[in-house]
């Protein structure tokens, strides 16, 4: 038989078995972090704490099936970027592309959902001048007014497109309904813009169905899946467990009322 240890350093063993403990029930216990922003139909946050829209309802399931707990915290996208590289703390983002640059400071879950491939909204009185499905490159010419979302990224193929255009954009702002409206008071000539997100904007304001038009790009390669995205602090067992919840739930379902299946806990 093993020597038994002294009575007299039970209560250390005691302590010490506490305290390498604690940690780890107190980083299960604590919910999860997800930093979301507000664009429909893929994320939609009402007034700081009402979260839905198909892909968080979508990621609520994922969670509850993998028995993960969270909770959703409204932050715009560079915010959302910052905290994940400074890793400040440990928490998660919902729907974003996988990129080189942000696999230096992030892990990534298997694809979440791949929408159709990127298109671009313009002035209905420009129609006559483009081709049915115009490139990326004959768009981005000079004399087209190009309008952006600020401190986003359209997908690594469109990414290589702006950037070889530096000054391609006359205008960034933080919404794509504002872009929208732009269009069609004659701010700017059109916009890209994925076309669940086009669908949804004008579902909700008819009005800009009048002066924009939706079109399909040429020369597009296939969508870029879109993931859940963590920190590197998050622990990669999380990530494993994330993955097999996905591999068990059927996908999401783009709805046009950006509204998903309802409403997620804040």
């Amino acid at each position: 038989m093993g020597r038994q240890p002294s009575p007299l350093f039970a209560p250390l063993f005691l302590a010490l078995a506490i305290f390498v403990a604690a940690p780890a029930a107190m980083a299960q216990s604590e919910p999860l972090t997800v930093l979301v922003f507000h664009r429909p139909p893929y994320y939609v946050v009402e007034k700081g704490h009402h979260f839905g829209g198909f892909l968080l309802d979508y990621t609520k399931n994922v969670l509850d099936a993998a028995r993960i707990p969270f909770r959703f915290e409204e932050a715009p996208p560079k915010r959302i970027l910052k905290t994940l590289e400074e890793g400040a703390m440990a928490a998660c983002a919902v729907g974003w592309f996988k990129t080189a640059e942000r696999e230096a400071y992030a892990r990534f879950s298997d694809p979440i959902f791949t929408g159709s491939p990127m298109g671009v909204a313009v002035r209905t009185d420009i129609l006559r001048t483009l081709p049915h499905a115009p490139t990326a490159d004959a768009l981005l010419r000079p004399g087209m007014r190009l309008g952006l979302r600020q401190g986003f990224s359209y997908g690594d193929w469109l990414d290589a497109k702006l950037s070889e255009h530096r000054h391609a954009a006359d205008l960034t702002v933080a919404e794509n309904d504002q872009l929208l409206e732009m269009i069609a008071r004659g701010r700017i000539d059109y916009t890209f813009i994925g076309p669940e997100e086009y669908a949804w904007l004008v579902s909700r304001h008819p009005e800009l169905q009048k002066k924009t038009r939706f079109m399909a790009l040429g020369g597009v390669p296939p969508e870029t899946p879109r993931h859940i995205m963590c920190g590197k602090n998050v622990p990669p067992e999380i990530i494993t467990r994330i993955n097999e919840a996905i591999r068990t739930l059927p996908p999401p379902v783009a709805l046009s009322n950006g509204h998903g299946n309802g409403r997620s806990r804040p």
